[in-house]
């Protein structure tokens, strides 16, 4: 089975929803994407975040001959509303409920004119940096869902690089959108850690403003880090979002 969702995860609802799969997919289909990682495409494609991140999102790897047939496979289950489905089953009434998904929902870059959910599986590639690549943030108001599978080289020895999900001190009311939707002092305590490792999906729920995050800093790095992006947003068109936050751009 291709989803990474095969194992039916716990919801964890403090302090916002999300949940944590070790070895998500069988070993026999990791192992094979690990040796097929599309690593020339990605570190052909522009660096975002001051140069030090590779994506290969789904509008290229859903074209043909991109990436072997086993990744344009992977990417076109974790865009589709058959996917979609499966999210909404764990997270239930904390995700909008949307009429005839198979009509509502494509690839971003992919709509079909009248969709207005766009989904994404992008591979990922930051360089070896020794900081936090993302320092306490929330993510974009219109996304619905977000998804974190770790694809570390087998031989790195470093160590950070890890999901942190944190309690945040007080509402959120507005962000700089220019600044990565930092959010400061209000970040708060980091409650848990998901370790950067081999075949470890972390998915929450984009519900509210207090599903801040980061990734901690990395130490004694020499390989890229590895990890592929699962993500559902409503697009521009639709006028809609998760939660309401100030979006200003300093």
């Amino acid at each position: 089975m291709l989803s990474v969702l095969r194992k039916r995860p716990i919801l964890i609802k403090e302090p916002y929803p999300h949940f944590i799969i070790e070895d998500c997919l069988p070993d026999d289909m990791y192992d094979q994407l690990e040796r097929e990682w599309p690593t020339e495409q990605l570190l052909a494609t522009e660096p975002f975040d001051d140069g030090i991140c590779y994506r290969l999102k789904s509008d290229e790897m859903l074209k043909q001959g991109v990436v072997t047939d086993l990744w344009k496979e992977f990417a076109e289950y974790h865009t589709s509303p058959a996917f979609y489905k499966e999210v909404k089953n764990i997270f239930g009434d904390l995700m909008p409920d949307v009429k005839d998904i198979e009509h509502t929902l494509s690839p971003r870059g992919w709509d079909k004119g009248g969709d207005h959910i766009g989904s994404d599986c992008q591979t990922v590639m930051h360089k070896p940096v020794d900081f936090s690549s993302r320092t306490p943030h929330i993510d974009n108001p219109r996304e619905i869902y977000a998804g974190l599978l770790y694809m570390p080289y087998a031989n790195d020895k470093s160590s950070g690089g890890e999901f942190q999900i944190h309690k945040a001190t007080s509402d959120i009311t507005e962000v700089n959108k220019n600044g990565g939707r930092a959010v400061g002092d209000k970040a708060g305590d980091v409650l848990k850690s998901v370790p950067y490792k081999r075949n470890t999906f972390v998915m929450f729920c984009n519900n509210s403003t207090s599903t801040v995050h980061s990734v901690s800093a990395r130490k004694d790095a020499k390989l890229h880090r590895r990890s592929v992006n699962i993500i559902a947003e409503y697009n521009r068109a639709s006028r809609r979002s998760m939660f309401h936050v100030k979006e200003l751009r300093k």
